[in-house]
């Protein structure tokens, strides 16, 4: 039969046992926030300079979709890896009272990421590299953290979901207000946006067909601005032109449809499937679009 002292003896190494595997955890947290505050550090500078490390035209898609810039967001994410590698390397070093700040931030770090992942996979059905490598930073410190109290991460959890709710509404901004120029001459009996690209030749060949036009009301609109407009559409590129006569809104894919249209003020013809599918004159999402034949933008 064990005696009174042998047993608290042996309660004793497995205490400090257990304290030696935590002072590891919080060391192993801490490198993993170091390098998720180096990551988005780097890309909160490149983006001050107009450079990113996501090259990708998806990082633009979800961009567009939040309240914040890539910047903020980038540098949002880069004070939360700064606190947490702080907290982490403390604990690890002499303890402190760092313990439940860090759970509570970790809990909401994991909550808002549960939120930014749903965002992407379900609503957008679309990734951002850069935001699936902030979240593995996120998920596999956070995580380690959260073994520590499970009461207080139910809080910082919830916190964390509301948090990137509001960052990241399905809210769509009004094309009108997200145009960056309006053209006005004449008296147009009818209004409308376009939707282009810098590098896309078809948008420039309607574009130059307005210029001609004497009576137009025109709002150019940027693709990057109409992001979201153009997923809920499923529209697949650009130009895109929205027109407004009368209250009455139609949407015209591709140049081949929006120059029929304005050439003599032409209602368009009803296009086939196969034209539906395959609108002529468009510059489609991650496929290079040729220039045209003496097109003097290219």
């Amino acid at each position: 039969m064990p005696l009174r002292g042998d047993f608290e003896l042996g309660s004793g190494i497995a205490f400090h046992q257990r304290v030696r595997v935590e002072r590891r955890v919080f060391l192993i947290v801490a490198l993993i926030s170091l390098a998720g505050f180096l990551y988005c550090g780097a890309e909160a500078v490149l983006s001050f300079f107009g450079r990113t490390l996501c090259h990708a035209e998806t990082c633009a898609i979800v961009e567009s979709f939040s309240r914040l810039s890539r910047q903020e967001m980038a540098a949002l994410a880069a004070l939360f890896f700064l606190f947490q590698t702080i907290g982490a390397f403390s604990l690890w070093w002499a303890g402190g009272p760092f313990l439940r700040p860090l759970i509570f931030t970790s809990a909401m770090a994991l909550g808002a990421e549960a939120v930014f992942l749903g965002r992407q996979f379900v609503d957008y059905q679309l990734h951002c590299p850069f935001c699936l490598t902030v979240a593995a930073f996120v998920v596999s410190s956070s995580a380690l953290v959260l073994l520590s109290c499970k009461r207080l991460a139910v809080f910082g959890a919830v916190a964390g979901m509301v948090l990137a709710l509001l960052l990241t509404p399905l809210s769509i901004e009004p094309l009108s207000r997200a145009a960056v120029k309006h053209i006005h001459r004449g008296s147009p009996t009818e209004s409308f946006i376009l939707i282009y690209a810098e590098d896309c030749p078809h948008c420039h060949e309607v574009l130059s067909f307005c210029e001609k036009m004497e009576d137009i009301d025109l709002l150019l609109c940027p693709k990057e601005k109409a992001f979201a407009f153009l997923r809920m559409l499923d529209i697949p590129g650009v130009p895109v032109m929205v027109v407004n006569k009368n209250g009455e809104k139609r949407v015209l894919v591709g140049s081949g449809l929006i120059l029929s249209y304005l050439k003599e003020g032409e209602k368009p013809k009803a296009p086939s499937l196969d034209e539906f599918l395959s609108p002529s004159g468009i510059c489609e999402e991650n496929k290079k679009c040729e220039p045209l034949e003496g097109d003097e933008y290219f």
